[in-house]
């Protein structure tokens, strides 16, 4: 188990919740400033600086419970409110998403690759907020830091590490499928 995947985890499967609530604010034609906020104070709340620090240091990941939680309060970090099983599908396409772009990279190092496609359209989502964009730019930094160096032999460790935390995690494909999610 890699102590180094944790990051990689929340990012992406923040990014997955983010496409997930523009696409649900869009579809309930939600007013865009009203949508704005919600996502820039979930990109917000996600990105926080001290957060951030803490989750880079090496550690090992969260349990499926706890990393579900993290996801319940930051998903409710904003003004909106989910009930409990609007929650559960979010959650479960979130995961499924992310699962299924780990188990499609080519290489292990091109989870990276999609951690960064994951924060540079969280960018876009922000457009020109400048503190939320700085912490974005930590956050890359970080990435940059704790990544950049690493061996092949350790993103395969990060690549089976995520792998292994999906492993038990069987979602109804049907909901994949009926949101055409490529």
């Amino acid at each position: 188990m890699s102590c180094k995947t944790l990051p990689l985890l929340f990012i992406n499967l923040g990014g997955e919740m983010i496409y997930i609530l523009d696409q649900r604010l869009r579809a309930q034609n939600i007013a865009d400033e009203k949508a704005k906020k919600v996502l820039h104070d979930i990109i917000a709340t996600m990105f926080h600086k001290r957060f951030m620090d803490e989750l880079f240091k090496p550690q090992p990941l969260y349990s499926k419970k706890a990393m579900r939680t993290v996801f319940d309060r930051l998903a409710h970090a904003s003004i909106m409110r989910l009930n409990a099983a609007s929650m559960d599908k979010l959650y479960d396409l979130m995961t499924m998403a992310f699962k299924y772009q780990v188990s499609m990279c080519l290489k292990p190092r091109d989870i990276i690759l999609v951690t960064l496609n994951h924060l540079d359209a969280m960018r876009n989502f922000v457009g020109d907020a400048a503190e939320i964009r700085q912490q974005l730019d930590h956050v890359y930094r970080l990435l940059m830091e704790s990544f950049a160096s690493l061996t092949m032999g350790e993103y395969q460790l990060i690549r089976q590490t995520l792998l292994n935390f999906f492993q038990d995690m069987h979602i109804r494909v049907s909901t994949f499928i009926l949101i055409t999610v490529y």
